[in-house]
């Protein structure tokens, strides 16, 4: 039985008895003959009360409990569903980041050159010019006192070192001729090239004084790997053939060794970068650092079949 039910109980006895004790002194009042209780007697009678009353609340309230089944459980099926469930999902990331760093470091000396100087098929040099006739269509002419550099290549196009990028001009922005262009060299060496504004060298020449020389190109019919490019001997035709030779479009080098002007003083290509140099430094040092960063994130997600 319930606490609230057995407290309900108690305090209907209480009244009970008492109402019997009122009863039975209002009989002796008037005169009547009433056999009378002790109160351990109505206590024993109100006991009893409350144990039968407690068994029929106890019957009433008490539900009745379910049947049970024995039910076996085994731990290692546990472990297999929670590992099952686990797999459902799968998501791997990766996170991968490289670093290359290239470091280069030149020394050249600036040793003093008499005249022009043939050293192969694709280098010549002056006292202040270095010539690279990297192929049959490209063509470098380096300032060694400045370190910079302009670059004829393609059909044709121009780049100086200086600025981003590889074409900085093209020969087709002069007008005067379409197939000749001539660059004055500021210690009066003469670089002509033979080239359509459309097309790639056909001819290169380099006059100093007396001295010449004389490259071919890809678009000479007299070209090949074997007799293109400079010729190993030095010329000492340089006065006549240049006189014979015709200039076409004309640029002069200026501001830092490769900005180029035309023959009214106005920039052509390129920008001046750095002071102007009139003296030979003892050598020249290049460094050259590049640092390049890799990086790389891949998220793979792989959905799994459930353990069965």
């Amino acid at each position: 039985m319930s606490a609230i039910a057995s407290t309900e109980m108690s305090n209907l006895m209480a009244a009970h008895r008492l109402m019997e004790m009122a009863k039975d002194s209002e009989a002796r009042r008037k005169g009547k003959n009433v056999d009378g209780k002790s109160a351990l007697e109505y206590m024993e009678e109100d006991q009893a009360l409350i144990s039968d009353s407690a068994k029929d609340a106890q019957k009433q309230e008490l539900p009745a409990l379910p049947q049970i089944e024995n039910i076996n459980v085994r731990l290692a099926d546990l472990h297999e569903n929670r590992s099952g469930q686990t797999r459902q999902a799968q998501v791997v990331v990766q996170e991968e980041q490289s670093i290359e760093i290239e470091m280069e470091f030149s020394y050249r000396p600036n040793t003093p050159i008499e005249g022009l100087v043939v050293h192969n098929q694709r280098y010549a040099e002056s006292d202040r010019y270095l010539f690279k006739f990297a192929d049959g269509s490209t063509f470098t002419i380096l300032d060694k006192w400045s370190n910079k550099s302009t670059t004829v290549w393609g059909d044709p196009h121009v780049d100086v070192s200086d600025l981003e990028g590889s074409n900085d001009g093209d020969f087709k922005d002069l007008k005067a001729s379409d197939d000749v262009t001539t660059f004055m060299l500021s210690d009066g060496t003469r670089v002509t090239f033979k080239a359509k504004d459309a097309g790639i060298i056909e001819q290169v020449d380099i006059f100093k004084g007396s001295q010449h020389v004389r490259g071919l190109g890809q678009a000479s019919e007299d070209f090949s790997p074997e007799s293109g490019l400079f010729s190993t001997t030095v010329y000492l035709d340089g006065e006549t053939r240049a006189s014979s030779t015709p200039m076409g479009d004309v640029v002069r080098a200026g501001g830092d060794g490769n900005d180029w002007f035309d023959t009214s003083n106005k920039l052509i290509w390129g920008k001046t970068t750095g002071p102007v140099i009139t003296q030979r430094p003892p050598a020249t040092m290049e460094f050259f650092y590049k640092q390049t960063i890799s990086q790389s994130v891949s998220i793979l997600a792989q959905k799994l079949a459930r353990d069965a």
